[in-house]
């Protein structure tokens, strides 16, 4: 693992974008890992995972996530791929830790999207280090639910209205009829919805990615950014991780996604990212090694 895993140009790409493509980020065979470990969570969800698509409907879009705290494999890869050391980079922090995992699957004709949204609303943190790696193990394109983005979004200092995959649009107290107790609440907090970025080209730079396996997409938590419909003819998989810099603090919002709840750490309110068995430091590998000697 190199201690530079990205160009210059590519982290100045991910500051004055908020999102940058990184070619063949991890190799052949960690890929292979990836994918296999992917078939078994298929098989055998985690609590946290299952089907957004509805019985009867085309496709399938499945998605689980915060796996490492109990599977060996996935608790594996956080420290097999330079993932985290692009994380550090980009975003100009000494120290990275692991957030949550999180995978997706698209089958071919799935209908499902996930709207134009940003991750910032759904999460118990804030900062502005923080950032995902969208790591593809299959090919994809824009039609086949490859991720878009709004250029430079991340800048803008503003947090948009959350969405919810199969639930864009409801009702918030639908929507909470669905998913859990006080995300109604949540969603009417913010008063500032996500317009139509493809409806004004003149004014919104979209970006899409055709990627190939082992290739991430690098992003910025606040960059709007958005997955469509699976057009293409075979499997659209990925692993996201989630990564938390230097000014990483805890910042529980109620109602907000439940993924790691106040209950789950010492952290109070407004403290830095501290608490290594629930956020372990993964960059430098040094660190994560001490962050997890008995």
């Amino acid at each position: 693992m190199t201690s530079a895993p990205l160009s210059d140009a590519q982290v100045a790409a991910y500051r004055e974008a908020g999102v940058v493509h990184v070619p063949g980020a991890v190799d052949e065979d960690m890929v292979a890992a990836m994918a296999d470990a992917v078939e078994q969570i298929l098989d055998a969800p985690s609590r946290f995972g299952g089907d957004i698509t509805e019985p009867g409907r085309p496709g399938r879009f499945f998605q689980d996530r915060h796996l490492f705290p109990r599977n060996d494999t996935f608790r594996g890869f956080l420290h097999a791929t330079p993932l985290a050391a692009m994380a550090a980079q980009a975003t100009g922090s000494d120290t990275i830790r692991a957030f949550y995992d999180h995978v997706f699957v698209k089958e071919p004709g799935t209908a499902e999207q996930f709207a134009w949204h940003q991750d910032r609303p759904y999460w118990a943190v804030d900062g502005t280090q923080v950032c995902s790696t969208w790591v593809a193990l299959t090919p994809a394109d824009v039609g086949s639910s490859a991720l878009e983005f709004v250029a430079g979004s991340h800048a803008w200092g503003r947090t948009f209205r959350p969405e919810f995959p199969a639930l864009e649009g409801r009702d918030p107290d639908e929507v909470e009829q669905h998913l859990w107790r006080g995300v109604a609440d949540h969603i009417r907090s913010f008063d500032d919805v996500c317009p139509a970025f493809e409806d004004e080209p003149e004014t919104y730079e979209i970006l899409g990615f055709a990627v190939e396996p082992g290739d991430a997409l690098l992003f910025d938590f606040r960059t709007v950014h958005r997955s469509g419909p699976n057009q293409g003819t075979g499997r659209r998989a990925a692993i996201s991780w989630r990564w938390l810099g230097d000014d990483a603090i805890w910042a529980p919002k109620p109602g907000a996604d439940p993924i790691v709840r106040q209950d789950d750490t010492f952290l109070a309110p407004g403290d830095r990212i501290t608490d290594d068995e629930v956020f372990p430091v993964v960059h430098p590998p040094s660190g994560a090694v001490a962050a997890h000697q008995p």
